[in-house]
């Protein structure tokens, strides 16, 4: 019985992490309205487009950290603007971090939704 639970969750968590890597970039251009993070306590994320980032997000990250950012398989990231800067973030977009794969979003849009998730506080 022990061996039959063993594989149900293996299988579980490879279909959870196929599923943070599934996705095209559909809706990612960068055009579009600019919104200024907020500059709480002097740290600004910076310009960004809310709309494109929010596309971007949906179509490569809502599958582990949940609709809402609250975290699925993925860790909740409401407020992680509050709890690392900018560049952190970006860096875990890029590099990826735990079971989170690297390279999900690249260029401008990875900088863009980590202007975006810089401003979740």
């Amino acid at each position: 019985m022990k061996k039959w639970i063993t594989v149900v969750l293996t299988l579980f968590l490879i279909i959870g992490l196929a599923a943070c890597g599934t996705g095209g970039n559909e809706g990612t251009d960068n055009q579009g309205t600019d919104e200024k993070a907020s500059e709480e306590n002097g740290d600004s994320a910076g310009d960004y487009d809310a709309e494109a980032a929010r596309a971007s997000y949906e179509s490569q990250c809502l599958s582990c950290h949940g609709e809402n950012l609250e975290g699925k398989v993925g860790p909740n990231i409401s407020d992680i603007g509050a709890r690392l800067p900018k560049d952190a973030i970006l860096s875990t977009i890029k590099n990826g971090k735990g079971q989170m794969p690297g390279n999900l979003l690249e260029g401008k849009e990875a900088e863009n939704v980590a202007n975006w998730l810089a401003d979740m506080k």
